[in-house]
C-alpha cells in the first residue's frame, strides 16, 4: 500500500521538470479509471483495498477463533466444574467428619430404690462417646460412656449403679423390659452406690466441659462438709443457679444457708418415687435451677 505510493513520489520530481501537470484534483484523474487519483499534479494508482483492515482485520481473525470455540461451552463449567467434583462428591456425608457429640441433660433420679438410678435425656442427638457423670461429694461414683453408642434427639439414658445389663450399641431393647430395665431406653450398667444424703451431680464433655449440674439436699440431716465446695464449682462451671452461695449453719439465719437453700429438694424420696426435671416452661435448660425440678413422683424410668 505505502511503497507503490513512495515509488511515485520519488519520480514526480524528475517527472514534472519534464512534463507538465495532468491534473489539478482527482476529477481530472476520472477518465483513466475508478482508481485514479492526483497526487502531485499527476494521475496515480489509488491504494490497494487488498492489503487494508478488511483482508487482516477483526473480519478475518477474529470472531471465527474466539470465543463459541474455546469458551465456556466447550470447555468451561459445563465440563469441569462444580457439578463434577464439588461438595456432593467430596462432603461429610460420603467421608467427612464423624456425627456430632449429643448433648444431654440429667432428669431423673432415686438413691434410695433397691437399684440406684439416673436417668439423662438427649436434648440434642449424636454420639456419646467419652461424654462422662460425677458425683462431686462423698459417693466416689463417676461413669464414662463407651464408644459405639449414637443416640437420637429425644433419645433416654437410664445408669443403673449395681445393674447386670447393658444395652448394645446396635439395639436399645436388648436388656429387655423386665423393671428396671426398658426398652424404651438406652440401659447402661455399672458399679457403685449412692448414699440418701446431700449430692452434687456434674455432666461433662468428652473434651472435659461442663455441660450440666445439679445439686441435692435433704430438708433435715446433715450434709456432707463438701457439699459447698461442690455447689460453689457447678456455679464456677456456670451449669447452676449463679445465686451467692454462703453456708453458715452456726448463725442460725436462713440467709446464711443459701448452698442448701439454692439446691433441688428431694427430700421423702421411697423406692417408688423419683424427683424429676419437668418443673417450669423450659426445664432443661442450663444452667440449672431449683426450681425446675419436682417434688418425689411416681418414677417413669426409660420415658420422658
Amino acid at each position: 500500500m505505502i511503497r507503490p505510493r513512495i515509488a511515485a513520489l520519488a519520480l514526480l520530481p524528475l517527472v514534472s521538470a519534464c512534463s507538465d501537470p495532468e491534473c489539478t484534483d482527482t476529477a481530472d484523474c476520472a477518465s483513466r479509471g475508478p482508481d485514479i487519483v492526483c497526487v502531485e499534479e499527476r494521475c496515480v494508482q489509488a491504494a490497494s483495498p487488498d492489503a487494508g483492515t478488511g483482508d487482516a482485520g477483526t473480519g478475518d481473525s477474529g470472531v471465527d477463533s474466539g470465543t463459541p470455540d474455546a469458551g465456556s461451552e466447550d470447555a468451561g463449567s459445563g465440563d469441569a466444574g462444580p457439578p463434577d467434583a464439588g461438595g456432593p462428591d467430596a462432603g461429610t456425608v460420603d467421608g467427612g467428619a464423624p456425627p456430632p457429640e449429643a448433648s444431654l441433660r440429667i432428669t431423673e433420679i432415686n438413691p434410695d430404690a433397691p437399684q440406684d438410678l439416673i436417668e439423662l435425656v438427649a436434648v440434642t442427638g449424636g454420639t456419646l462417646t467419652g461424654i462422662s457423670l460425677q458425683e462431686l461429694t462423698n459417693s466416689d461414683f463417676a461413669f464414662t460412656f463407651p464408644q459405639g453408642y449414637t443416640v437420637e434427639t429425644g433419645a433416654v439414658l437410664v445408669l443403673h449403679l449395681g445393674g447386670a445389663c447393658t444395652d448394645a450399641p446396635s439395639d436399645a431393647a436388648s436388656c429387655g423390659q423386665t423393671a428396671p430395665f426398658s426398652a424404651s431406653a438406652w440401659d447402661f450398667s455399672m458399679p457403685g452406690t449412692l448414699s440418701y444424703s446431700g449430692k452434687a451431680f456434674e455432666l461433662l464433655s468428652s473434651k472435659g466441659v461442663p455441660v450440666d449440674g445439679v445439686p441435692f439436699v435433704r430438708a433435715s440431716g446433715e450434709m456432707p462438709l463438701s457439699i459447698v465446695a461442690a455447689v460453689q464449682r457447678l456455679q464456677a462451671d456456670r451449669v447452676w443457679d449463679a445465686t451467692p452461695c454462703i453456708h453458715d449453719m452456726t448463725t442460725g439465719f436462713a440467709k446464711d444457708r443459701y448452698c442448701r437453700n439454692i439446691a433441688a429438694d428431694w427430700s421423702s424420696l421411697n423406692e417408688s418415687s423419683s424427683i424429676m426435671r419437668i418443673s417450669g416452661t423450659a426445664p432443661l435448660t442450663t444452667p440449672g435451677l431449683k426450681t425446675q425440678w419436682s417434688g418425689p413422683l411416681p418414677s417413669r424410668w426409660g420415658s420422658y
